[in-house]
Order: structure tokens, then sequence, then C-alpha cells
């Protein structure tokens, strides 16, 4: 048994393929093969069921996953211990399409793990190919398929002004909002495109007459008293709090947000990372508005 088989069962594992976890450890398929069947047989125990022409870890295999993947862990960490110590460490490379609101709790959970690792934060990009371009990306994109991702929450989107009458009862329906004065982020922008396709499919046509490309300026708008905006019931739920807030019924518009990994391996760091991201946005979900 040696560490290019482990981490060959990793990556085979985490894929779900010996294909993926081929292409990830950079060998070919046969030896991928050759490498899981090597170790299965100096186990004793299958760690993999064929299902078909594929495959699928079964109990043996994800209890061997554990282990496997704490140790190669704490192998790489202790090769950063030993090693020389660098004055440079690799930035971390964000892009924060969503939730700009929680963008100081993400900078503070990164730090809490990597005090000294520079961070560089993007918000709006032109293109969907520079998102490979980013250790981590917070967005409502549909995630890349060759790429990790989780979904980080779920979240409704509620109506909210400043001013009472709109949201005297705790529910609205999408018709009553045609004709108010909208506070919104302008085309093409995350939240714009779900609100966009959730009107769009019942024919309804709003009234925009406040748009900016800044959340933290419709925020403030709408904390101030003009026009009424779409509150996203988890990363807006400060500003929610100083607003007058109603359900939009029936169908309420939700949206999904998703951590992306860019790099097609993962390492102890980028794990580390990603796991206090998820605990970060669960923490975030159990302060969620309610109507």
């Amino acid at each position: 048994m040696n560490l290019a088989q482990l981490q060959g069962f990793v990556y085979t594992a985490q894929t779900g393929s010996i294909t993926q976890g081929a292409r990830q450890a950079f060998i070919s398929q046969p030896a991928m093969t050759k490498m899981i069947q090597e170790l299965e047989k100096e186990l004793g125990v299958a760690l993999f069921d064929r299902v078909g022409r594929g495959i699928q870890i079964n109990d043996a295999g994800r209890l061997f996953l554990n282990y496997v993947e704490s140790g190669l862990d704490q192998i790489e960490e202790g090769i950063e211990a030993v090693a020389k110590p660098s004055t440079h460490q690799p930035p971390i490379r964000l892009l924060v399409e969503v939730a700009s609101a929680l963008i100081p709790d993400i900078i503070k959970t990164i730090h809490a793990i990597y005090p000294n690792a520079p961070i560089q934060l993007t918000q709006r990009i032109t293109a969907v190919n520079e998102t490979r371009e980013f250790d981590f990306t917070i967005s409502t994109r549909q995630p890349r398929r060759d790429r990790r991702s989780v979904p980080l929450l779920n979240e409704e989107i509620l109506i909210g002004s400043a001013n009472p009458d709109l949201t005297a009862s705790a529910f609205i329906t999408p018709s009553a909002l045609v004709g108010q004065p909208i506070v919104s982020l302008g085309y093409h922008t995350p939240l714009r495109d779900t609100l966009d396709q959730y009107f769009d499919q019942r024919n309804l046509r709003l009234n925009f007459q406040y748009e900016s490309d800044d959340p933290a300026s419709i925020r403030a708008m709408l904390a101030s008293g003009i026009g009424v905006g779409f509150i996203p019931s988890v990363t807006w739920a400060e500003t929610g709090k100083q607003l007058h807030l109603a359900r939009i019924t029936p169908d309420p518009p939700f949206r999904t947000i998703y951590l992306t990994e860019g790099q097609p391996k993962e390492d102890v760091r980028t794990r580390k990372v990603a796991n206090a991201l998820v605990g970060l946005f669960v923490a975030a979900r159990a302060q969620a508005l309610k109507v």
C-alpha cells in the first residue's frame, strides 16, 4: 500500500468514477483500475460495488475513506510544518457574486484558519469561464460539472418596504407588485436574473424605478424609505429587520446559492476553507427572516 494508491482511492471515491478519479490523478483509467484492485486485494475487502459499467462506494469504502482523508491531511500538514517556512503564501481567490452582506464574515472565517494568507475578492465577472480563475465561487450560477460544489442554502425572497401600508398583510400576490416603485439591482445581476425569470413566467412587468449594480446601495435606499424591494431571507436578513416584510404567494420565489471550488484537485487548505464556509452559511440559515 502506498500514498499513490490511497490518493487514487480518495479521488475515485470523491468523484464516484474511476475515469474522473484517474483524470484528477493524471493517470490512465486502466492504471487507476489496477490501483484500486490492488488496494482492495491488500485490504481483503471490496471498497466499491460494481453497478453496471460503473462503481459505487460501499459501507467499507466509506469507512475507509474517513480514515484515509484524515491521514492524508495529517501527512500534508506535517510536510508543511517541517518544510522551510515561506515568507509568501499564495492568495485565496474568492468570487462572491451573491451574499455580499456576508463578505466580512466570510473574510473573518478564512482568516481564522489562515491568518497570513492574502485574500483577493471579486464580486463581478463578465464571462462564465472566468470562474475557473477562482479558488472559491459563491454564486447562484449552476456549478460546473467538473468542479466540486455544494448548495449552501435555498432561501426564500420576500418583499420589503419602510412603508407599512404595502405590507399591512403578511402575504402579497405577484400581481399586486405591478406598478409599485421597485428598488432593484440592474439587469444581469444574479438576484435580478432570478426575479426576472420568476415574473416573466407569470407574464408580469414590474416598475423598476430605482436600479443600481451595488447591493449595498439598494439596501441603503430601502432602509431610508425609498421604494419597495426584494429581500432574500437569509443573506439580506439585517436589512430585512429594518423593514416591513411580506411573503409573495402563492409559489414564492426562491434562489439556491452554491459554493464551488475552482481547482480540479482538493488539498488540505481547500477542504478546510470549504468546510468553514459551509459552517458559516449553516449558522446564517438559523437567522433567516420569518414573516
